[in-house]
């Protein structure tokens, strides 16, 4: 069993047992479905699981609750839902707490439950939010307790493991060029794309809690997007590196070559730009690839289809460097 599966199901369990025995330990909660299927709206939403949330998702279930009672006065039955849906949904958005829509739709729909839509008073409005509140609660604290998902510091974390895996793969690319080293396996793209489909689905669930405006102040839609960028013209870049011969990998000094390798140039602009430096752009100049092809005997194609997709590749990490300090 996968053991994020096993966590959910423990939380959900242990949050809808301590829902059930404190309703039916306190008389005032009347209906136990409120509370029950709150716990359940939120533990399937996946809340952000702070103090944060819990204040948006009460207040959120609050404002659902008042509105669908001031629709009621006027409307009755499905034509009434969707008159509160219309106005709560809209309201919950500009007031930042659309994270409770689910909880807010759950409370305007067991509304329909009672028996008329007369007795649909100010008493029975308080009391059904109240308990739907109350699951709100129980849910989020279990969530604090066991397990908390804190996606925010886990989409910096695969940040910073993307950032590291690509400096230590440079880092070992140069130590080949260099003589100290042999040659190292290009990196699996399968890898790649699980940190960054990881960071995706955080990134979903985080637009719609209480990070949804600090995200998009971070601009890590953004920084997704590059990153998406970045692998692609990394995998084809090595895939391009992988197609020369070993003896690209000569000592230039030994071999009494000329400095200034436009390929080892290029590795130390991108380890530096993956380390947040920002460097000014460079114009492409093939004079150094054929040069580079000239004395070591390299064909001369394959080293400028590697500059040329050097480019987009350097391009892609210095935006993404620029970004990130936003």
């Amino acid at each position: 069993m996968r053991s994020a599966l096993l966590r959910n199901s423990l939380r959900l369990g242990v949050a809808a047992f301590l829902t059930a025995a404190l309703s039916l330990w306190f008389e005032r909660i009347a209906y136990v479905w409120y509370p029950m299927l709150a716990v359940v709206t939120v533990m399937e939403d996946g809340d952000d699981l702070s103090l944060q949330a819990a204040r948006v998702r009460v207040f959120g279930t609050i404002t659902g609750g008042l509105v669908t009672f001031l629709v009621h006065t006027l409307l009755s039955g499905w034509p009434g839902v969707l008159v509160s849906l219309l106005l709560m949904l809209p309201l919950l958005r500009w007031l930042g707490w659309q994270s409770a829509a689910g909880t807010a739709t759950l409370v305007s729909l067991m509304f329909l439950m009672i028996p008329s839509h007369v007795a649909l008073n100010w008493d029975y409005v308080f009391n059904r939010t109240l308990d739907t509140a109350v699951g709100c609660v129980i849910a989020i604290v279990v969530g604090l307790l066991f397990w908390p998902r804190r996606g925010l510091d886990r989409m910096l974390r695969l940040e910073a493991g993307l950032r590291q895996g690509y400096a230590a793969q440079l880092e070992q690319l140069r130590s080949w060029l260099e003589g100290r080293g042999e040659r190292p396996q290009p990196l699996p793209p399968a890898r790649l794309s699980h940190d960054l489909v990881a960071m995706e689905q955080l990134l979903a669930q985080e637009r719609r809690g209480p990070h949804g405006q600090r995200l998009q102040r971070q601009r890590w839609p953004q920084r997704l997007l590059l990153w998406a960028t970045v692998q692609h013209h990394w995998v084809q870049w090595e895939r391009l590196l992988g197609g020369l011969p070993d003896r690209l990998g000569l000592d230039t000094e030994a071999a009494g070559e000329p400095t200034g390798d436009p390929l080892q140039a290029g590795m130390a602009r991108m380890a530096a730009l993956l380390r947040g430096d920002t460097l000014p752009v460079l114009a492409p100049d093939p004079g150094p690839w054929q040069s580079l092809a000239r004395h070591r005997s390299l064909p001369l194609l394959p080293l400028l289809a590697l500059a040329e997709e050097q480019q987009p590749l350097l391009a892609s990490l210095r935006t993404l460097s620029l970004v990130a300090r936003c």
